[in-house]
């Protein structure tokens, strides 16, 4: 074992000057070596929205809302002139946190920046309309009634127009007497006042990432450890196979 460190020890001191060269050679290639690579570039646009409040899970819950943004019959009625293919790529560009129960942050994500601020504003746009259509139609049955319509009237205008399968949930007894109505009255302007709309609390904002280039610096650093790494092979390696033959 003491034979084998000092012929190391020898091999070491005559190839210092390898030792020194070698790896200044390598890292003076790796700094001034030109990276050909394009850095790759993609946009990410992102708003955060605060649901409305009215009777409606499907629009004021953040869970149900999330599925709501991204099922197929709010995308094809949002994006019309896209083709299913185009669909699907715009779907796995969307992402959506939820990040309370009432609040969620929509984010789309693309390798093109017009694309990714007009897809994301769209997409906002369309659920707040359709959030307002909600609110408006949740709210009709309650203005009906404080308007002083009576309950018969209102029950055939909320109907019209409606399948059988929409009206399953419909809880309208025509059959209420006037002193209840009038009772309902102020307990529905009471409902109306706690009725709000979601809300865009932080608008559409594009941001930019792109790939870090393999700097110059982590280039010669790289060369420099590969040149020491040869050296080193090149004295330890033949003492190795030396130690075995002994």
């Amino acid at each position: 074992m003491e034979n084998i460190l000092n012929l190391l020890i020898k091999r070491i001191k005559k190839s210092i000057p390898l030792l020194i060269i070698i790896p200044l050679l390598l890292a003076g290639l790796g700094y001034f070596f030109e990276m050909k690579s394009e850095p790759v570039v993609s946009y990410a646009a992102s708003a955060k929205i605060e649901l409305g409040f009215y009777e409606n899970e499907k629009m004021n819950n953040a869970e149900r809302a999330k599925r709501y943004i991204t099922g197929n019959t709010f995308l094809e009625s949002t994006f019309p002139d896209y083709e299913p293919e185009e669909l699907e790529a715009l779907r796995s560009g969307i992402v959506i946190n939820t990040l309370s129960g009432t609040t969620i942050e929509l984010i789309y994500r693309s390798d093109n920046e017009e694309e990714v601020e007009e897809g994301l504003e769209r997409l906002v746009d369309a659920f707040l309309a359709d959030d307002n259509e909600e609110l408006e139609e949740n709210s009709l049955i309650y203005k009906d009634i404080i308007e002083g319509k009576s309950l018969e009237e209102i029950y055939n205008n909320f109907i019209e127009g409606k399948s059988l399968e929409e009206l399953e949930d419909t809880q309208v007894n025509i059959e209420l007497s006037l002193v209840e109505q009038q009772k309902l009255i102020i307990e529905y302007k009471e409902i109306l006042l706690s009725y709000y709309p979601a809300e865009l609390t932080e608008p559409v904002k594009v941001s930019e990432s792109r790939s870090e280039d393999f700097s110059s610096k982590k280039r010669a650093v790289l060369g420099g450890l590969i040149g020491v790494t040869i050296v080193f092979g090149y004295i330890v390696v033949p003492l190795l196979f030396r130690e075995e033959d002994m």
